[in-house]
């Protein structure tokens, strides 16, 4: 299950990124990684850009934090 924050929610709405996207780079990933104070970080590449999905594991759930638009360049 997933289980989105109210900033997570705000941010995502003022992104213009979809709980769809969100549930895409779930299933398929193109990364993964530890973020800031352990919380886990994935990545998937869209049109558009790459999405930063920042979460933590709960039991059986996914709290998402924040979702973000990551730049395609690595500089």
């Amino acid at each position: 299950m997933i289980y989105y924050t109210k900033h997570a929610k705000e941010r995502m709405l003022f992104r213009g990124i979809t709980e769809i996207m969100v549930k895409n780079a779930f299933l398929k990933p193109d990364e993964i990684g530890t973020g800031y104070e352990g919380k886990s970080l994935i990545f998937k590449k869209f049109k558009n850009g790459v999405i930063k999905v920042v979460f933590i594991n709960k039991k059986s759930s996914k709290v998402i934090i924040s979702v973000i638009w990551k730049s395609l360049n690595k500089n």
